[in-house]
């Protein structure tokens, strides 16, 4: 690719392209997630073009579809592991399948799980889940209050670090 010409120009050229990668895919795109995706690839084959290799239409092609198809692996994916999240809490009794209906995000919660000891996680799901207050829990779980506290200040540093490894 002639390096003289900016990225704006070869956008506005293969746009037309990236609407048909979309449609051929049948692709819904409201947030413009794929569309983002279809650009970045353009951007990518834009740097690393070799006149040499052939067509820089027929590579553009080749990125962008490649990489739209990367993200719908990647969106199926997520699903089938958040299907299958769903269905073992549902075969398991013990657990509260309420937080998904609440929205909660089921991986967050396992790891918060996996962090967090019993007392912590009682201490989440009532009062951070179910809204409960201290003395409400306390009176729940026969504890004192300044157990319950207890187990939030020790809960809250565990809660963040996760929270900061999601980013």
């Amino acid at each position: 690719m002639n390096k003289i010409r900016n990225f704006e120009d070869v956008l506005a050229d293969y746009e037309k392209m990236i609407f048909y990668l979309l449609n051929k895919w049948n692709i819904r795109d409201p947030e413009k997630e794929f569309y983002q995706e279809a650009t970045i690839a353009l951007w990518k084959a834009y740097e690393s073009y070799d006149p040499a290799r052939g067509k820089f239409s027929t590579y553009a092609y080749f990125r962008m579809e490649k990489a739209l198809l990367s993200v719908i692996r990647k969106q199926t994916r997520q699903q089938e592991k958040q299907e299958k999240f769903i269905k073992m809490e549902k075969a398991n009794p013990d657990r509260v399948v309420v937080f998904l209906q609440e929205g909660i995000d089921p991986y967050l919660l396992a790891r918060l799980e996996g962090v967090l000891t019993e007392k912590q996680m009682t201490w989440f799901q009532l009062y951070v889940l179910e809204d409960l207050s201290v003395k409400a829990i306390a009176r729940k779980e026969r504890v004192t209050t300044a157990a319950v506290k207890n187990w939030a200040r020790a809960a809250k540093p565990k809660i963040r670090r996760v929270l900061r490894s999601e980013d």
